[in-house]
């Protein structure tokens, strides 16, 4: 077996270093508290948002820098509910990278197994990284979100503060709270993560009553600033984030099994 290392140029197949992860009562309040979510609402279930941030936390020692590669995608699959505080144990897999005009494509595909060695979880992010040399045709026109048919889950407005505290695992990660920082990479103040969109979704699904098995997929289409309003909108197994001004921030799909 062959184990990616620090600093390494990735390959497909190679595996990731295991991640040791606990999912606590007050890791998953703080998280909530800062995307908004009422407390109570998973119960003693660990929301699969949290395990999304290990699958960041897995990858850490990887990244060259903190902005090596945009967050494009998120996919969780549930098998069997995790309890909180259940000791797990995250195994990655480099499952493709896939080079496009534009730049590379990057998927890890994750398990998330308890302590006799059984999958609960698995999961796959997708990273994306920009191509400098490429060349940028003129961006298409943005049509508004047509709200027909769905129905609105929460509604909330972000602050610096509630940003800053959903990457409090990300310390260097300062494109989320460090205005010089987002300056730096044309941004007008920091972002929120993709996975706060996700945690949003994962609400979504929580206010209808959590399945026992099921699998959310989500796209990022683009960035939440810290100083935004939001909404979270339903429709059957369709799932979106959008913003006051009636773009499309994030997209999503809950499926069955």
């Amino acid at each position: 077996m062959r184990y990616a290392e620090a600093g390494s140029e990735l390959e497909q197949g190679l595996l990731l270093k295991p991640w040791h992860s606990v999912v606590s009562a007050d890791r998953q309040r703080r998280y909530h508290d800062a995307a908004e979510v009422p407390r109570g609402l998973f119960g003693d279930t660990v929301d699969l948002s949290i395990l999304a941030n290990d699958t960041i936390l897995a990858m850490r020692y990887l990244k060259k820098t903190p902005m090596d590669g945009l967050h494009a995608g998120q996919r969780m699959q549930q098998l069997s509910a995790v309890r909180i505080g259940e000791p797990l144990t995250v195994r990655g897999r480099v499952r493709e990278l896939r080079e496009t005009a534009k730049g590379r494509f990057q998927h890890t595909a994750f398990t998330f197994e308890d302590e006799k060695g059984a999958t609960k979880v698995t999961g796959e992010l997708t990273y994306f990284r920009v191509n400098p040399q490429a060349k940028v045709a003129p961006a298409a026109v943005d049509s508004a979100f047509v709200r027909d048919g769905w129905a609105s889950v929460a509604r909330m407005t972000l602050t610096p503060r509630r940003v800053a505290d959903y990457s409090h695992e990300f310390p260097t990660y300062r494109v989320h709270f460090d205005p010089e920082v987002a300056a730096s990479v044309g941004l007008r103040v920091p972002v929120a993560q993709g996975l706060m969109s996700f945690t949003w979704l994962m609400r979504a699904i929580a206010e209808a009553g959590l399945p026992e098995r099921f699998t959310l997929s989500a796209t990022f289409r683009r960035p939440v600033f810290w100083d935004e309003t939001v909404e979270v909108l339903r429709r059957g197994a369709e799932l979106a984030v959008v913003g006051d001004d009636a773009r499309q921030r994030s997209s999503g799909t809950i499926l069955p099994g």
